[in-house]
């Protein structure tokens, strides 16, 4: 029996293709190729996947995969999300989920005095407080809420997906639960 030198192998991709399955999914799914997946085309995707979201759940999946806060979700955010195995049981959320984020979003909206969409740090350190008192975070994360960290567009601000991203990556959104 011949021995195959794995050195040699080439990995088997389906039709030829050698581009990663994130990035044919993208592809696919950014309908009119203008570089990112809108809110329509990610409610496609995950029907097409088995998953049909509600409104609010859809609103949810774009909040917690578009980490820039942008609107859209680029490539580089679609393979982030992509790449985790339980990438479309996070996008479900319960309604004590629904109710931290909205309540979330009333404290933020009481900060953003210009209604710009947007904190500054001044703006966002007065919020970690009212986020305490509102038993939100508590001492462990308050000290983990480092603005340069929520900030991942890096523009000096925080949009409301960047902290609500913040909030799943930390686990605040986890400890009521994933909704199956």
């Amino acid at each position: 029996m011949d021995m195959i030198d794995s050195r040699q192998h080439t990995p088997f991709a389906f039709g030829g293709s050698t581009k990663p399955i994130s990035e044919l999914m993208f592809n696919k799914y950014d309908s009119d190729k203008n570089g990112s997946i809108s809110r329509d085309e990610l409610r496609s995707l995950c029907y097409d996947m088995g998953y049909y979201l509600s409104d609010e759940e859809l609103q949810w999946a774009l909040t917690l995969i578009d980490k820039d806060g942008n609107g859209k979700i680029d490539y580089k955010e679609f393979t982030e999300w992509w790449r985790t195995s339980s990438r479309f049981e996070h996008l479900r959320i319960n309604h004590y989920q629904s109710q931290l984020i909205c309540h979330i979003a009333e404290i933020f909206r009481s900060y953003d005095k210009h209604n710009h969409g947007v904190l500054n740090k001044k703006e966002f350190d007065k919020m970690k407080k009212d986020l305490i008192r509102h038993r939100i975070i508590d001492e462990r994360e308050h000290q983990a809420c480092q603005f340069e960290e929520i900030d991942r567009g890096h523009d000096g601000s925080i949009n409301f997906n960047e902290l609500i991203a913040w909030f799943k990556d930390v686990g605040v959104l986890d400890q009521i639960g994933i909704a199956s």
